[in-house]
């Protein structure tokens, strides 16, 4: 292939010198910007295969693409931020060097079918007799009609071989696109940011609340300030009570899924008030008319507080307990810790939603749940008007990024967190502060545990534990 150079001030200037040199059949290789215009890289000849390329070919170039992407990741941690985004920024200039080289071989491709378009129709109206008479046109008529419907046929054979070409360079230009775009983005990642996702993720914030953090941030942040940034923001997105629950007075239920610990709770939050107003003012009532064990429990905290306790049942509904009760101060009411499809558990519900007196609903959930858990409880217990929610079983829970999570995404108020069985210690009230610094030891605790033991200590261990069965 004769590749010829031309130099102007303009493109449409060389694109002008190429045709008139070249003919409309030029093939435009390359273009760069040069001091003064525009360096042009052309061939009149046109080589099919570069459009075209065999399988094995496409195969070839496709091992040797991933071994540069494995040479490319094998790298990515040797050089400093600095000289990564270099690179990433020369690649990202490459690629789009390539990407307006495709466009103009598009641009020819596309003037070379329309050259042959026009070539197909001359040949055949210069084939055609510019006078005949009636014997002619009888004779000449079958042969003529045949050779229209080969050239018509060669000619549509081209056409789909253009269009397939054009098919494979568009998915090549796209390609590029999104090679390009993927380059300009990387050059943009900045290392903190990158620790930063790494450690939300660790902790267990979930999406997309991660990624809303991050995008809060500027790109020349380093990793304290930003993480300083982060805590501060999940601080401000965290709801807490500013007064206690048992100082408010009322009527309060605690709903939630079953083993949430809303018994426990219950009993907790009873002893609270008794050592700080008295038993005298308070009530205690569980709905809960599905498990005995769940009424002696409660029993149990009622005669140990000298408070009285009552059933929800067939005989005495909601709205009759709570007006028996009207001259206590605070009445807690525990509720049953049902499956959504049990019947009951709506009519449940439907009793605290539809009740003639004010009832402040929290919902308690442990911190040891999913996300997802936590999410659905959230959007079936909704329903009956939630007040703000407690956390239970910090004490158990590895990490707490999830029921941090659920609190910035309900946007309840935390109301409560119980740490532990014994009553009334294991309950404080809910403090931002507190929660992202449990959350954080948690992560440090869980980091520490992660080693690699050496194959002696392994062998060791195996050993000992097979022992026990000789």
């Amino acid at each position: 292939m004769k590749v010829k150079r031309y130099f102007s001030h303009s493109m449409q200037d060389a694109l002008r010198q190429i045709r008139e040199d070249l003919g409309p059949d030029a093939v435009i290789l390359s273009n760069s910007k040069q001091n003064g215009g525009v360096e042009i890289l052309a061939t009149a000849e046109y080589d099919e295969e570069q459009f075209d390329p065999s399988s094995e070919q496409r195969a070839a170039q496709s091992r040797s693409d991933h071994r540069v992407a494995e040479r490319e990741s094998a790298r990515f941690n040797a050089v400093s931020p600095s000289e990564l985004a270099r690179q990433r920024a020369e690649k990202s200039i490459k690629l789009q060097e390539e990407l307006e080289r495709s466009r103009d071989k598009i641009t020819s491709v596309k003037n070379k079918r329309e050259q042959t378009q026009i070539s197909a129709r001359k040949e055949r109206v210069s084939e055609r007799p510019a006078f005949q008479n009636p014997a002619q046109q009888s004779g000449f008529a079958g042969r003529a009609s045949s050779r229209d419907d080969t050239t018509q046929s060669q000619h549509d054979d081209a056409i789909v071989i253009m269009q397939q070409e054009l098919k494979e360079l568009r998915h090549l230009i796209s390609k590029q696109s999104q090679r390009n775009e993927e380059a300009r983005a990387q050059v943009n990642v900045n290392p903190a940011n990158t620790m930063l996702t790494e450690r939300l993720e660790s902790i267990g914030i979930q999406n997309p609340i991660r990624e809303q953090l991050g995008e809060r941030l500027s790109a020349e942040h380093d990793f304290d300030t930003a993480w300083a940034k982060v805590r501060k923001q999940l601080h401000s997105a965290i709801q807490t009570e500013y007064s206690e629950i048992i100082d408010m007075g009322g009527v309060v239920s605690l709903v939630g899924p079953t083993g949430s610990g809303k018994t426990m709770t219950v009993g907790k939050l009873a002893a609270r008030y008794v050592m700080r107003h008295g038993a005298e003012s308070l009530a205690l009532v569980t709905t809960d008319r599905y498990r005995i064990a769940a009424h002696e429990q409660l029993k149990v905290f009622g005669r140990i507080l000298n408070v009285p306790v009552h059933v929800v049942d067939e005989e005495n509904c909601l709205d009759d307990i709570l007006d028996r009760c009207s001259d206590r101060k605070l009445v807690l009411v525990d509720t049953a810790g049902l499956m959504q499809s049990d019947r009951s558990w709506n009519e449940q519900l439907k009793e605290l939603k539809m009740s003639a007196h004010r009832i402040q609903n929290y919902l308690v959930m442990p911190a040891t749940g999913q996300y997802a858990v936590m999410k659905a409880n959230y959007k079936h217990y909704k329903m009956v008007g939630l007040a703000g929610t407690i956390l239970t079983k910090l004490d158990e829970a590895v990490s707490l990024g999830e029921a941090i999570s659920y609190l910035v995404a309900s946007k309840l108020s935390c109301a409560y967190v119980t740490d532990g069985q014994r009553v009334p210690e294991d309950i404080h009230l809910a403090n931002k502060e507190d929660l992202l610094n449990k959350a954080e030891e948690l992560l440090n605790n869980s980091e520490r545990w992660v080693t690699i033991p050496d194959h002696d200590s392994v062998q060791q261990n195996t050993d000992y534990a097979l022992s026990d069965f000789a």
